[in-house]
């Protein structure tokens, strides 16, 4: 029979423990990286419902802009100083509340001192221009400030110093700045003290570090943008009396931002509502939340504290309940029991933050979540017959990846490098700027996104590893942390499956745009498949793969550190993804070491031995077809015949291998490998000549070893 008081101490005593534990291990930071991704999932959810202040604007230097600036001004790329002027003097005639520009000049101008003069004689015009600063982080940085004309005839100087979180995400703002004395306010500040007396610091929920957590909008565009193009044409009416696209009344009473807003020009930053974020924006945000009162405020940490230890207390209650009062019906109980306490630990942090507040999520849950298992192992443990029965329960109601997040070994995550026999593999999409010419920053980051996901799932499934991603490029590795034999193999079957994908991605981005939106998609991914199509633009991804051994682990710092690779073999690899390029190849070039490894599993084909750049030793290239389970007789009937084409080369039977590669071009005319071949034939080889470094072909012959150098990546 059981004894219910020595149960309900029992029950108590664990939720105490645990709550002491977990409140250790959130002091420790143990849960910073999982807390950081809850709270940027609450930011995007709340960013639905954040109204933006309608007395804030962005006037945009676009691409739009530039095109216009050099057809019709014939402004070559910097525009001279004499245009942010112009946009000055036209703004200011319509009586803003500031104008701050997202711009640094802390270089005299290339057109002259007298074009620094005249962006300084319209700041002295208007006197309600705010320029910038920078502040390094780093106490040994001289900051940076705009050249003397321009920073003596500003209203004020902001600085534009971001404050980002350990994992290099901005969620928040400074409020000011010091330096040599001086207190200077940040940028999106700043108009509030050329305003008004001074900031109302008690009305600022301020962090102990003196930041301030931001609440964003869901786009940067929901801040009235303006084209700078939109202002120079006006900026021409209004100088001769006329109407244009805009008034300077238009601008009354606004607070007005300028900032680059070209793809390459503004600068990058990482918010919880968006990986590619102009920096511009969280300046906005920080006055925007000024304005409206809408900072995020945090909850102080005894209230955490205490609701930490209700949740583990609660959790301690349902199994206690579920073995004494429920017994009967402890099968329903404790799964319905552990279901709602997830709810609530969920549910009430996500309401909470779209009021304004945050509580932590993370430690909380975990404590429910630790105190639930240790509960029932106890439980288990003291009831044999129901052993079975609760373990199917906890299965029902707690997830096994957040379990093992909580309670998985750390000392597996320290720093440090191990060698592994193993495969690295670099992507990388041919010729991506013409890209990012044509998408918004919004529309180029749900299609990374959406290539991205694709293509890293292909890894995944292959048992690789994502090192990193580095714009459209892929960086990742297989055969470590978990070592394995058949590394290469999964490398190169990962290379030809993201193939593959890439036909059907570019069918179906065809698919999409020629049809409705469907639901489920993001209107900027469905715009940028339109652009994409109306330019002609398809995806072509190029590959590279080298085994060997290779250093992988974890490293940077305690707070922050990464799981990566590196070393000889490592370079080698995207090196390769390069020479794809040169050797006009379908897309996948692999090394001497993986082609050894590979067996006679996949359809392959020889080229040539390099040596490609920053790398002396010569390297046979070898060119994958496809897997040879799936490939069609034609294809390895090809791959053989070419083998006898490029023996016929390298011996130097220039004639023959000529003959043979034609054949081979009119079986397949879109091999643009057998081209290129044909091309050195034909303008080198048979000539009695050999491609030399003055020849621009990317490539240069050694006569005495027969081996290819790389003159480009």
């Amino acid at each position: 029979m059981k004894q219910p008081h020595k149960l309900w101490l029992r029950s108590l005593l664990i939720a105490a423990a645990v709550s002491v534990l977990t409140i250790v291990l959130n002091t420790l930071n143990v849960f910073e990286i999982f807390e950081n991704k809850t709270y940027d999932l609450r930011m995007a959810n709340s960013a639905k419902y954040k109204l933006p202040c309608d007395e804030i604007c962005l006037v945009c230097v676009d691409q739009e802009s530039i095109d216009w600036a050099k057809e019709n001004y014939n402004w070559s790329w910097p525009w001279p100083r004499e245009a942010y002027a112009r946009i000055i003097d036209f703004i200011s005639a319509g009586n803003p509340k500031s104008l701050a520009f997202d711009i640094l000049y802390t270089e005299p101008s290339v057109y002259g001192t007298e074009d620094d003069t005249a962006l300084g004689d319209a700041e002295a015009r208007s006197k309600k221009v705010i320029q910038t600063f920078f502040i390094s982080e780093n106490d040994y940085d001289e900051p940076l400030f705009p050249v003397k004309q321009i920073k003596e005839n500003a209203a004020i100087l902001g600085n534009i110093t971001s404050k980002k979180d350990s994992d290099d995400i901005i969620r928040r703002a400074r409020l000011n700045y010091e330096y040599n004395g001086t207190v200077y306010p940040a940028l999106g500040l700043a108009p509030i003290c050329l305003t008004e007396e001074s900031i109302d610091y008690d009305s600022i929920p301020v962090l102990e570090d003196g930041t301030v957590l931001l609440r964003f909008t869901k786009s940067i565009d929901d801040y009235l943008p303006y084209s700078a193009k939109d202002i120079f044409e006006s900026y021409e009416a209004w100088k001769n009396g006329e109407e244009g696209p805009l008034s300077p009344e238009d601008f009354e009473d606004l607070y007005v931002f300028t900032a680059y807003y070209a793809p390459g020009l503004f600068d990058i930053c990482s918010t919880p509502i968006s990986q590619v974020y102009p920096g511009v924006g969280i300046h906005m945000t920080n006055l925007d939340n000024y304005l409206t009162g809408t900072y995020i405020k945090k909850i102080p940490g005894y209230v955490n504290i205490v609701w930490l230890v209700v949740l583990a207390l609660f959790a301690a209650l349902i199994v206690a309940l579920s073995e004494t009062c429920f017994t009967r019906y402890a099968a329903v109980a404790i799964p319905a029991g552990l279901s709602g306490g997830l709810v609530l630990s969920i549910a009430v942090p996500v309401i909470l933050f779209n009021f304004g507040y945050w509580i932590l999520l993370i430690a909380p849950l975990s404590a429910f979540i630790i105190s639930s298992l240790v509960n029932i192992i106890f439980s288990l443990g003291a009831e044999g017959k129901q052993k079975r029965f609760i373990r199917s329960a906890f299965s029902q109601c707690l997830s096994k990846d957040v379990v093992n997040q909580i309670i998985d070994d750390s000392s597996s995550f320290t720093l440090g490098g191990k060698k592994f026999e193993m495969s690295a593999i670099f992507t990388d999409i041919q010729k991506f700027s013409a890209f990012s010419e044509l998408l918004s920053a919004g529309e180029l980051g749900c299609f990374l996104n959406f290539y991205l996901t694709k293509m890293s799932d292909i890894i995944i499934d292959e048992k690789g590893t994502i090192d990193k991603y580095e714009g459209d490029a892929i960086v990742a590795l297989v055969g470590a942390p978990l070592k394995m034999d058949d590394h290469a193999k999964h490398a190169c079957a990962a290379a030809v499956k993201m193939k593959k994908a890439e036909l059907e991605l570019n069918k179906d981005i065809v698919n999409y745009a020629s049809n409705p939106k469907p639901s489920w998609m993001e209107d900027e991914l469905y715009s940028a498949f339109k652009i994409l199509v109306a330019n002609n633009k398809t995806i072509f991804t190029r590959i590279g793969i080298n085994s060997g051994e290779m250093i992988a682990g974890y490293f940077g710092s305690e707070k922050k550190k990464n799981y990566t690779m590196m070393g000889n073999n490592v370079n080698l690899a995207s090196r390769l993804e390069g020479v794809n390029k040169q050797y006009h190849t379908n897309g996948i070039l692999i090394s001497q070491a993986t082609r050894n490894l590979l067996d006679d599993d996949f359809v392959v084909r020889s080229l040539d031995k390099v040596r490609v750049v920053n790398i002396n030793t010569p390297v046979q290239l070898y060119e994958v077809l496809d897997e040879k389970s799936c490939a069609k007789e034609e294809l390895i009937a090809y791959a053989s015949d070419w083998e006898k084409a490029m023996s016929l080369f390298t011996s130097r039977d220039y004639q023959s291998a000529k003959i043979a590669l034609s054949e081979l071009l009119k079986k397949n005319p879109s091999d643009g490998v057998a081209e290129y071949y044909i091309h050195l034939l034909d303008d080198y080889f048979l000539k009695g000549t050999y491609p030399q470094e003055k020849d621009n072909e990317g490539v240069a012959f050694n006569t005495e070893d027969g081996v290819f150098k790389l003159l480009q990546k």
